[in-house]
């Protein structure tokens, strides 16, 4: 069958701000498959016909110049057209994709140029060139009954969960603050549960942690939290598209273009983009606040 082919590399949380174009992409060609080219493990957020690791050796041939091999031409030899979201400076890529892909080849930097857009509006806007509506900008991911195994498991659900880091040490609130944030909502009464990811595990942040062995793990996890806290991050991203009520603690990096886009979601940035200079007492305040709302509403 003819496929649509999605390319898309990058942290976990662009993939997720991503969903929107990928989702409405993937509505408007219902008829073929989709296919996806990043990081597998992030890839698997979205239910796609085929995923290819971006590492995969025979996609090195698109990056040189010279005759592209016969098994490089076979992946995309069903390939209708291609949405890229690269930066390809020289369009070495963007010439070897139209050279083998019988449709259009559309490429977008991934990169944000204006501050004053949410980093999703700009990576939908590639989709005005091929006439594609956009029915919903929000980030979601659909999960399946195998998703909640993980969370299943465990003793009890923790009703919330927070996430003490982040692919950048400026963008992490102290180790210490979390601690008293976590203690200060157990005290509360609030069944409070620490989340740690590969980066937090090599760090040694592995005691009294949940580790979901995956992301699809982790959503399905995150889908029954009834608030998170955390950095800007990936994870933050994952609980605004399961629908999870969300605080976020900003540091160097700008919510008005990184920010889960979470109508439940709440923003707290750092006077001078000093992530130590959000104190605990107001992260406190905020999620207790954003708790009983969401109690008196259920």
């Amino acid at each position: 069958m003819a496929n649509i082919t999605l390319i898309r590399g990058g942290a976990i949380g662009d993939f997720v701000l991503t969903l929107p174009a990928i989702n409405s992409l993937h509505k408007a060609f219902l008829n073929n498959d989709l296919h996806l080219i990043g990081k597998p493990a992030t890839l698997r957020l979205k239910q796609a016909q085929n995923i290819l690791n971006q590492d995969d050796p025979r996609l090195i041939p698109l990056h040189r110049k010279g005759p592209i091999p016969q098994e490089t031409l076979a992946l995309f030899a069903q390939t209708e057209r291609v949405l890229a979201y690269a930066v390809d400076s020289d369009q070495q890529l963007k010439r070897q994709l139209t050279q083998i892909v019988q449709g259009p080849v559309l490429f977008c930097d991934p990169r944000p140029f204006n501050l004053h857009q949410h980093i999703i509006d700009h990576l939908l806007s590639p989709l005005q060139t091929w006439d594609i509506p956009v029915e919903d900008s929000t980030p979601r991911i659909t999960l399946t009954p195998r998703d909640h195994e993980y969370v299943d498991a465990l003793p009890r659900s923790p009703q919330v969960i927070v996430h003490i880091g982040s692919s950048s040490p400026s963008k992490c609130w102290p180790e210490s603050y979390f601690r008293i944030l976590v203690a200060t909502l157990r005290k509360k009464g609030w069944d409070t549960a620490i989340l740690c990811g590969p980066i937090e595990i090599e760090r040694g942040f592995v005691d009294d942690s949940l580790q979901p062995p995956d992301l699809r793990a982790l959503a399905g996890l995150l889908s029954r939290a009834s608030l998170f806290i955390g950095n800007d991050s990936g994870p933050g991203h994952i609980a605004a598209a399961v629908g999870t009520a969300t605080l976020s603690l900003f540091g160097p990096t700008d919510p008005q273009t990184w920010a889960p886009r979470n109508k439940r979601g709440n923003v707290l940035q750092a006077p001078m983009g000093d992530i130590e200079n959000i104190a605990p007492a107001l992260v406190i305040e905020t999620a207790l606040n954003m708790l009983e709302s969401t109690d008196n509403d259920g």
